[in-house]
């Protein structure tokens, strides 16, 4: 058993929670001098008693794979789920959080070169393991790979995001995945962060931004940054699940605390003639950051701009 967590200042709010690892975690953390396994599948528990046994039940029966879940310590321990489920790792929060903390705290707690996020109201539908792992080998590989969304009607829901502004204000269009061709289509962020990431890349990249309280801006914040520092997010068929009880996927958009940190780092930047320059982007500016982060460390190492991808963008154009 572990417990805390490692510190990622200034993007964290160091919630306390504690990992009670399986046998062959603690044999893998040994052994990964030697080897280093490939995937770990982490559950995040944002349902009903129901939901997660039925997810952990499937799991183990159909995935041979490093099962860790996200839970609370409420929740595991009135459920007696550690005696019952003794092949699984749980990483136990004290407190309810935020999506991002939950998969910071997997992300630090798991063993593996990749790791899928899902969750305990989704049931994986597709998961084409060789063709994935192709794409995550690549040389010029995406930060991860997002999963085509299914509603309890068998629709598919438009979970790819596209680069947009509505006056000063964030507005991504949403579209359609395509189900006739087998490629890859660029998505500007993981809806639920859900999906296959690289864990060496996710934490170069610095995870997800844990002083961002809404889940909408925090994934937005994370994808963002992957594609300003040149990397890519991608949606493909060959990972699929559904929601058996949801027709619709709907994001809370409205203001949360942290949200001036994400138009902070997202639209203080703006590459002109080959060279980043920082402006504000009012009405929406945290200073400190600014001032600490963009100016001293973001400026010097972003590839491009908000403004250019948006002009860039393919998803949702003609030809």
């Amino acid at each position: 058993m572990s417990s805390g967590r490692k510190t990622r200042a200034p993007w964290s709010t160091m919630s306390d929670y504690r990992t009670i690892h399986r046998k062959q975690d603690l044999e893998m953390k040994i052994s990964s001098l030697y080897r280093q396994v490939q995937l770990a599948i982490g559950l995040l528990d944002v349902s009903s008693k129901e939901d997660l046994i039925s997810s952990l039940n499937w799991f183990r029966e159909n995935m041979n794979f490093c099962l860790h879940l996200v839970t609370t310590q409420d929740r595991a321990e009135e459920m007696d789920l550690m005696d019952k489920y003794p092949e699984v790792t749980f990483i136990l929060f004290k407190n309810p959080t935020t999506t991002g903390e939950y998969i910071n705290a997997f992300a630090d707690e798991c063993y593996t070169t990749y790791f899928l996020v899902l969750r305990t109201d989704t049931v994986l539908i597709e998961y084409q393991g060789q063709a994935l792992m192709e794409v995550m080998q690549e040389k010029n590989h995406p930060a991860l790979i997002t999963p085509v969304m299914i509603s309890s009607e068998a629709e598919i829901l438009p979970t790819l995001r596209a680069p947009h502004l509505s006056g000063k204000d964030f507005d991504p269009l949403s579209f359609t995945p395509s189900i006739e061709e087998a490629g890859l289509e660029e998505n500007l962020y993981p809806v639920m962060g859900l999906g296959l990431y690289d864990r060496a890349l996710f934490q170069r990249l610095r995870a997800y931004d844990e002083l961002i309280t809404g889940e909408f801006y925090q994934m937005a914040d994370f994808g963002l940054r992957c594609y300003l520092l040149g990397y890519s997010i991608y949606t493909t068929r060959s990972l699929a699940i559904q929601f058996p009880q949801r027709m619709t996927v709907v994001e809370d958009r409205s203001a949360c605390e942290g949200m001036n940190r994400f138009y902070t780092k997202a639209m203080s930047i703006r590459r002109i003639a080959g060279k980043n320059v920082v402006e504000k982007w009012k009405p929406y500016v945290d200073k400190p950051l600014l001032n600490d982060e963009i100016k001293r460390k973001q400026v010097v190492i972003q590839k491009t701009d908000f403004f250019s991808l948006m002009e860039n963008w393919k998803v949702g154009k003609e030809g």
